[in-house]
């Protein structure tokens, strides 16, 4: 589930997603890239096109004063499971809610993904963020945090496609896995 918004900054970002698809793109140290299989490669470079995120990166620049009165310690079910059941929720200390209930912003914000059995899979964590239930597309600026079964990933920004499960943290990316130890991908931007 877990890859890698911003020590570059929101401004450098919507810049990069207004610019044509492969244009200043991140691309992987060649060495690591050898040893990936191409399948590998494949899957994750679509779900990490910035230019998919580009209406939620500039909801992010509206500051939250011009919000109006947040909700308090929102939970809210993004996706459920066949029979009702929440598979994926969003828990925020303070959001901002669209009316037709697809858009949302938040501060201190935690996503769950729950396994059938309705124990946590999965949590993506951040300062701030901003998602669409339509698309299920996340973006998120300050500190980041995704685990997955002892697997963490910590750094500052995130872009997340929650259909896919792939999380791209944009700066000062940081993995432990229960198999490596602590791996340090700072300034790779993905991985």
């Amino acid at each position: 589930m877990m890859k890698g918004l911003c020590a570059i900054g929101l401004a450098a970002l919507a810049a990069a997603c207004a610019a044509p698809v492969g244009a200043g793109e991140a691309a992987f140290d060649p060495e690591v890239e050898a040893r990936l299989a191409p399948e590998a490669l494949a899957r994750y470079a679509a779900p990490g096109k910035p230019v998919r995120y580009k209406a939620l990166i500039e909801e992010l620049k509206t500051p939250p004063e011009r919000l109006g009165k947040p909700a308090r310690n929102l939970r809210l079910p993004v996706r459920c499971f066949p029979d009702g059941r929440p598979q994926t929720l969003v828990f925020a200390e303070e959001a901002w809610v669209s009316p037709d209930m697809q858009r949302l912003r938040g501060r201190k914000v935690r996503m769950e993904h729950l396994r059938a059995d309705g124990s946590v899979e999965a949590t993506l964590e951040a300062e701030e963020a901003a998602m669409d239930r339509a698309t299920m597309l996340a973006v998120a600026k300050g500190a980041v945090r995704a685990t997955q079964e002892g697997d963490t990933l910590t750094g500052n920004g995130a872009l997340a496609d929650l259909e896919a499960r792939y999380v791209k943290v944009l700066s000062r990316a940081s993995i432990t896995t229960q198999r490596m130890g602590e791996v340090d991908f700072a300034n790779r931007g993905m991985f």
